[in-house]
């Protein structure tokens, strides 16, 4: 009985460490009572916010009832061919949505962390770099009048893009077919500099994006493809959910778009096809798996 009992107080304590770490004003050293009245206060403001917002934000009426807010996002940002990308002052990547993975063939997991100027060709660096430095820099004076003026911005640059093959050398899309290689990155700035002393600390400064790709591709891919054939375009998430159908499916298969939108194509599927499907399927969970989480 001692030892189960100071088992689980090794486990709690463990479990508290654990929790203290994650508090995002988290000090080195905290007792319990500290670190479980943070955790209250943490949760208590976070559900406050999303009261707050649904009670400010009331859902779009032509939003499916059936599809998630991150389902509905995804398909939105595949619809407009883009991505959402969020970069730090110093160029590095902390978001980027999973539609990139459409557009520049690489992972979201591979580009976190990752250096934004590492993927723009060197020419156009310089006029990033300078929009970076007027806009986000902690304290210029610059940046405060861009922050009060003009929040919101938009440049057109190259972006380097990754081949299907992992092994594959990455390559500019500059090099291979000009009309599809320009983007336009639609901005906003967010944060600023620190607060005042004993105040709430400033989040650090980054920037917002919606990064379009000027000539759709999606497009191209459809009239490339024979209209006699019985063909159709469908995205899938990693779970098999339908993301996206295009509209050459429903004469084909029956249903619309809405209708299988969120659901597993597993329900769909022939029984004799069941096996080359889920075959595929480990094949693209195995894929991941090896880039990383």
């Amino acid at each position: 009985r001692i030892r189960s009992e100071k088992k689980r107080r090794k486990q709690f304590n463990e479990l508290i460490s654990e929790l203290g770490a994650l508090l995002p004003d988290g000090q080195s050293r905290m007792d319990k009572p500290t670190v479980l009245q943070r955790t209250l206060h943490f949760f208590s403001s976070h559900h406050e916010l999303n009261v707050e917002q649904e009670t400010n934000e009331p859902p779009p009426p032509w939003k499916p009832a059936f599809l998630s807010n991150d389902n509905f996002t995804q398909l939105i940002l595949e619809a407009m061919d883009c991505f959402v990308i969020v970069v730090m002052s110093s160029g590095e990547i902390s978001f980027v949505s999973e539609s990139v993975t459409s557009l520049l063939g690489y992972l979201p997991s591979e580009l976190l962390r990752q250096n934004l100027f590492d993927f723009v060709p060197e020419h156009e660096q310089a006029e990033l770099r300078c929009l970076f430095s007027t806009r986000l820099c902690v304290g210029s004076a610059m940046a405060v009048q861009y922050n009060k003026n003009e929040r919101h911005f938009e440049l057109c640059c190259h972006l380097q893009r990754g081949e299907v093959d992992p092994s594959g050398d990455a390559y500019y899309i500059v090099r291979t077919c000009v009309p599809n290689s320009l983007f336009r990155l639609q901005m906003s700035s967010f944060g600023g500099p620190p607060g005042v002393p004993g105040g709430p600390p400033r989040p650090p400064p980054c920037l917002v994006a919606s990064v379009h790709l000027l000539t759709s591709q999606f497009i191209k891919e459809l009239s490339s493809l024979e209209e006699a054939g019985a063909e159709f375009t469908s995205r899938h998430s990693l779970e098999w959910k339908f993301l996206f159908l295009d509209h050459r499916a429903p004469p084909i298969i029956g249903y619309m778009p809405f209708e299988v939108l969120g659901t597993s194509g597993y329900d769909y599927y022939h029984v004799d096809d069941l096996e080359s499907i889920t075959q595929c399927h480990r094949d693209c969970e195995l894929r991941q798996s090896k880039r990383g989480p």
